[in-house]
């Protein structure tokens, strides 16, 4: 016993008399949380829309001088010693800032028909308006969509076909959500909206067995450009080729020596959409080379299809090269190797879609946040504790320290804010545990470093 007091008393004497001159602790800014996408923000801002999320700064926490000794809990055992401290109160004060980063506002819709709601905004100047679908007739596409999936599924080729897509639907929603030049590229100037109609129409109960799904170049042309329907179909397999692959964070296409990661989901959706172009060849389709096909031609190709080769890395990357890089070299391993050997309209399309991605990249990288309310913010936390664990000797030597926090509310000022953008942040913020798990981690954290610095 007399042992343990004396320990305990070194520890009350010398410990908690640093711990008491260190004065407050002030903890690391914490990095912007994101809230909610593309929620309308308060008049006045660059943007109409923006991506909202909140940071923490100014962290302080006042009363950890107050620190005591419970020697009740703390206990002596052979040359170890267990020692826990308690605090009456912590105050946590702070700032607190919500933010928001401009966002486009988003008129296709990339959860269903991935047709635009509205395509007029995006006509390039002189082009003639395309007239929206009205609700109702993208709701009977949708449904007829699916009876077609149903269809496609009564073959085993239909079932691993659309299992396959299934597998990447996720990714090809990410890439059409986050980018412009990719909606842009899939809307093709009205093409796809038409040629969605017409499709639509030619595969009608009542029309499918003799209406065309592809017609001749002299027979029907869509959008306001007037192209092809085979054209416009593997201008977009090309499109969502490198555009997928050009949406991971981790690769360069610039780069020539980069090579794409095959574990990465990116890469393997882009790998099934250029595999699903030589599937289609399959058919005696090509961009240029039309052949005529009915719903149910359509339908019997996929049952009596060979499946095709998978695309590989390969092949992905002479893809890129082929749009890339200068000179003949790619095409003609691309033609030796019976791979898609892009015309000028392709390398040209290529280089676009690259740079656009690049430039959208760029450009968001260097938008700084806006502050939409800032304000004060903070906790106090009752009956706090430390458990620490050292080594007796000569000289005692702190082994470990944990900090234990009860359960506490972090309180924000929220009075000024209003709108959706308000409603939508104290909304997330009431649910999101993850930021108030941050915010208690930082705490001990800091207390646990405050109490070994001291202990030195």
């Amino acid at each position: 016993m007399q042992n343990q007091f004396t320990a305990l008393n070194v520890l009350e004497n010398r410990l908690l008399a640093t711990l008491a001159a260190s004065g407050e602790l002030r903890l690391p800014d914490l990095p912007d949380f994101p809230l909610a996408f593309n929620v309308a923000l308060p008049p006045g801002l660059r943007s109409p829309n923006g991506h909202i999320g909140i940071r923490f700064s100014d962290l302080v926490v006042n009363g950890v001088g107050s620190a005591r000794v419970d020697a009740a809990r703390s206990s002596v055992d052979g040359d170890r010693m267990v020692a826990w401290l308690e605090w009456d109160e912590l105050c946590v004060e702070g700032r607190y800032g919500l933010v928001a980063k401009p966002a486009p506002v988003i008129k296709m819709d990339t959860g269903g028909s991935l047709l635009d709601y509205d395509d007029n905004d995006i006509r390039p100047a002189g082009a003639t308006n395309v007239t929206p679908l009205d609700p109702a007739q993208q709701a009977a596409m949708l449904d007829q969509a699916r009876q077609q999936r149903t269809r496609l599924m009564d073959h085993p080729n239909g079932v691993e076909l659309m299992n396959h897509y299934n597998e990447h639907n996720e990714v090809f929603n990410t890439v059409f959500a986050t980018s412009a030049a990719a909606r842009a590229a899939w809307a093709a100037d009205g093409a796809t909206k038409d040629m969605a109609v017409h499709t639509h129409t030619a595969v009608g109960s009542s029309a499918h067995a003799a209406s065309v799904v592809n017609p001749l170049a002299n027979q029907a042309t869509f959008g306001a450009q007037k192209v092809p329907y085979n054209n416009n179909a593997f201008v977009q397999q090309l499109q969502i080729t490198v555009n997928t692959i050009a949406a991971d964070p981790n690769f360069d296409p610039f780069d020539p020596n980069a090579t794409p990661d095959p574990n990465s989901k990116f890469t393997k959706a882009s790998l099934a959409a250029l595999t699903f172009g030589s599937a289609v060849g399959q058919t005696g389709n090509t961009k240029s080379a039309i052949k005529p096909l009915t719903a149910d031609q359509v339908h019997a190709s996929v049952q009596t299809g060979a499946r095709p080769k998978g695309a590989t890395l390969d092949e992905l990357n002479n893809f890129l090269q082929q749009g890339t890089q200068p000179g003949g070299a790619a095409a003609a391993v691309a033609a030796a190797r019976n791979w898609r050997v892009l015309d000028e309209q392709d390398r040209r399309l290529v280089r676009h879609h690259l740079y656009a991605t690049a430039k959208e990249r760029a450009e968001t990288a260097i938008v700084k946040a806006e502050t939409l309310w800032s304000g004060a913010c903070g906790a106090r936390i009752s009956r706090a504790s430390a458990c620490l664990t050292f080594e007796l000797g000569e000289r005692p030597r702190l082994v470990s320290a944990t900090v234990e926090l009860p359960a506490f509310e972090f309180e924000l000022d929220d009075s000024a804010w209003s709108g959706q953008a308000a409603d939508m942040a104290r909304e997330r913020l009431a649910a999101v545990s993850f930021i108030r798990s941050l915010l208690r981690e930082r705490i001990e954290t800091g207390l646990t470093h405050r109490i070994v610095d001291s202990a030195r």
